[in-house]
C-alpha cells in the first residue's frame, strides 16, 4: 500500500463532479415569491431525501415483513454518509482520515527500509499460501487443489514478467498492493458472510432486472409461448434474441439515465478517488479501471476520452486492458439467461479491477510522468440530454445499436466456427479422427486449466470452454458452458466462470482499436500496437481472479 502523504487540499485535486448548481447555492439572491425558499433550495433538498429515506427505513426495519435488513440498512448508511458529506465544509470528514492515513504513512517512514519491504513484499505471498494450506477440505476443493491455485498465481505472474517490456521499471510497490487488493477483495466478498451477503442481494436485484424487461418483451412479442391448432406449445420465449436483448436495451436505458443525473460520474469518481492513494497510477488509470465493471470497456474509455492523445503509452496499455479483464453490466445481464452464478461473475468484475493494473504495469510499466499523475480526474461525459425523458430515449437507441453488434458478430462467429469445424472434420475424416476448434481449444488451455485449480475428472469440458471464450466471445463461451455447467463440481463450475468473465477475445480487439481511433486518430500507431497485448493481459487477469478464487474459496 502507498506511504505517500494524502492532501485532498492541494496535491490531489479534484475536478468537480457536479453541475455548479448541485454543489453550492447560487451567489445571487433570489428576492420573487418563496425567496426562503429559492435561497436556500439545496438544504430543502436535502432535508426532503433525509426524511423521506429514514420515513422509509425505520418502519421496514420495525416491521422486518421481508427483505434483507443488512443491505437495506447499508443503503441507508451510504445515503446518509452522502448527505452529510454536501452539508459540512470541504474537508470536514476527509482531514480525519488523511490525518490518519499520514501518521501511519508517517510511522512507517520511521522503520527501516529492510523491515518496511520484508512486512511489504512478504504479507501478501504469506497470506495466500496460510490460506490454501490451513482450511480444510470441503465442497469447494482439497488442500491440494488450493496450493494448485498458488502455484497457478506464481506461474502466471512469473510469464507476465519474462515478457515485460522494462523489466527494471516494475513498480513492485503496485504489484504487490495491487495483489494483496485483490486477495483482500476475495476474502470480503467470497469467504466474509456480509460481503457475500450484499453481493449475492445485488446479484439477485440483476435477476430480477431481467423479469422487469420481460414485461416490454411480452409487449412487443405477446406471450411466453404460443399454442398450435394440434394444442401443441411452441415455446420461444427462451430464444436468446427475446431473452437477452430486451434486458440490454433496458439496461442501457438506465445507464444512461444515470448518466444524465450524474450519478455513474459521480461513483467512478469517489472510487477512482479513493484508488488512485492506494495504488500510485494517474488519474486517467483509475477512471478507466473503475467504470470498465460498470459500463465496459468502450464507456470507459469514452470517460478518459478528453486524456487519450495526451496518454503515455503505458497509461493507454493500462486503460485497454482495464476493458479487456471485465465485462459489462449488460453482459452480465446477458449472461444470466445462460443460468451463470451470478454472484460469481459480480465478484470476479470486482477482483479483476486491481489485478488489471498489476498485469499492465508489469506488462508494459510507466517510463514517463504521466499528465494526471497524483490527480483524480473527473469522467468526461459529452452528451448532455435535454432531460431524463431524452436520456432514457438516447439509452435505449443505443441499446438496440448494442444488440444488433451482439447479434451479428454472434451470428458471424458461431457460423464461421460451424464452418471450420466442418473443414477440419471433411480433413481429418481421412485419418477417421474426430477434431474441432473445441477441442483444439482445449488440448491448448488444458495445462491452464489445471493451473488455475479446476479439478482434473472436470479439466477438459472446462478448458474448451475457456478456449471458446478467448478464440470466439464471452456468449459463445457461456451458452456452451451452460450445457455441461450441472455436470461440474462447484468448484469447476466457480472458477471456469471466473476464467471467462471478461472481453479478452479477438473480436473486442477489433472493437477498441475503432474505438480509440475515433477518439484519438494521432495515436493509431500506439493503439493498434498495444491492443494485442492489452487484450492478453485482460486474459491473464481473469486467470489470476480465479486463481485466487480457488485459494480463498
Amino acid at each position: 500500500m502507498s506511504t505517500e502523504k494524502m492532501d485532498y487540499t492541494e496535491d490531489h485535486t479534484q475536478v468537480d463532479m457536479h453541475d455548479d448548481d448541485s454543489r453550492s447555492q447560487s451567489t445571487e439572491s433570489y428576492h420573487g415569491r418563496f425567496s426562503f425558499y429559492h435561497n436556500n433550495k439545496s438544504t430543502f433538498h436535502y432535508l426532503l431525501t433525509f426524511l423521506i429515506c429514514t420515513g422509509l427505513f425505520i418502519p421496514a426495519v420495525i416491521m422486518r415483513k421481508q427483505g434483507n435488513v443488512l443491505v437495506i440498512s447499508l443503503v441507508y448508511a451510504a445515503i446518509m454518509w452522502w448527505l452529510i458529506a454536501r452539508i459540512v465544509p470541504d474537508g470536514t470528514l476527509t482531514r480525519p482520515v488523511a490525518a490518519i492515513w499520514n501518521g501511519g504513512a508517517a510511522v512507517v517512514e520511521k522503520l527501516p527500509k529492510i523491515v518496511v519491504r520484508v512486512i511489504g513484499y512478504g504479507v501478501p505471498p504469506v497470506a495466500l499460501v496460510l490460506t490454501a494450506a490451513l482450511r480444510a477440505d470441503d465442497i469447494h476443493g482439497t488442500r491440494g487443489q488450493r496450493l494448485i491455485s498458488c502455484l497457478g498465481l506464481v506461474v502466471l505472474l512469473s510469464l507476465t514478467i519474462a515478457s515485460s517490456k522494462n523489466f527494471k521499471a516494475i513498480s513492485w510497490k503496485i504489484v504487490w498492493t495491487g495483489i494483496f487488493m485483490q486477495y483482500i477483495l476475495g476474502l470480503l466478498i467470497i469467504r466474509w458472510s456480509v460481503g457475500y451477503e450484499v453481493f449475492n442481494f445485488i446479484a439477485e436485484q440483476a435477476e430480477n432486472f431481467l423479469s422487469y424487461a420481460e414485461q416490454g418483451r411480452a409487449f412487443i412479442f405477446g406471450p411466453n409461448s404460443v399454442t398450435m391448432p394440434d394444442n401443441t406449445v411452441v415455446p420461444f420465449a427462451g430464444s436468446f434474441a427475446i431473452s437477452v436483448l430486451p434486458a440490454i436495451i433496458l439496461f442501457a436505458a438506465v445507464i444512461q439515465c444515470l448518466y444524465y443525473y450524474n450519478i455513474v460520474q459521480s461513483v467512478v469518481a469517489s472510487m477512482a478517488s479513493i484508488v488512485i492513494h492506494v495504488i500510485d497510477i494517474s488519474g486517467v488509470e483509475c477512471v478507466a479501471a473503475c467504470a470498465a465493471p460498470f459500463v465496459g470497456m468502450n464507456e470507459a474509455s469514452m470517460l478518459v476520452g478528453p486524456f487519450v492523445s495526451e496518454m503515455t503509452e503505458a497509461e493507454l496499455h493500462q486503460v485497454l486492458t482495464s476493458g479487456f479483464a471485465t465485462i459489462s453490466g449488460s453482459v452480465f445481464l446477458g449472461l444470466l439467461t445462460f443460468g451463470v452464478d451470478a454472484p460469481a461473475l459480480l465478484t470476479c468484475c470486482m477482483m479483476s479491477v486491481p489485478c488489471a493494473i498489476v498485469i499492465s504495469k508489469i506488462r508494459f510499466p510507466e517510463e514517463k510522468v504521466p499528465l494526471t499523475k497524483g490527480t483524480a480526474i473527473s469522467p468526461a461525459y459529452k452528451d448532455r440530454e435535454s432531460n431524463a425523458i431524452h436520456a432514457i430515449s438516447n439509452g435505449a437507441i443505443f441499446g438496440i445499436k448494442l444488440c444488433i453488434v451482439i447479434v451479428a458478430v454472434l451470428l458471424a462467429v458461431i457460423s464461421l466456427l460451424g464452418l471450420t469445424n466442418g473443414i477440419l472434420g471433411w480433413i481429418f475424416a481421412f485419418y477417421d479422427v474426430e477434431i474441432s476448434i473445441q477441442k483444439i481449444a482445449s488440448w491448448v488451455l488444458y495445462p491452464l486449466a489445471w493451473l488455475v485449480g479446476i479439478p482434473s475428472s472436470d479439466l477438459m469440458p472446462c478448458a474448451e470452454a475457456m478456449g471458446i471464450k478467448f478464440i470466439l466471445n464471452e456468449f459463445a463461451a457461456f451458452a456452451s458452458f451452460s450445457q455441461i455447467m450441472d455436470t461440474l463440481t462447484p468448484r469447476a463450475a466457480l472458477l471456469t466462470t471466473y476464467a471467462m468473465a471478461s472481453f479478452a477475445n479477438i473480436g473486442s480487439i477489433g472493437t477498441q482499436i475503432s474505438l480509440f481511433l475515433t477518439l484519438a486518430p494521432d495515436r493509431a500507431d500506439a493503439i493498434a500496437r498495444l491492443s494485442f497485448s492489452a487484450c492478453l493481459c485482460g486474459a491473464v487477469s481473469t486467470l489470476i481472479s480465479a486463481c485466487i478464487a480457488g485459494i480463498v474459496s
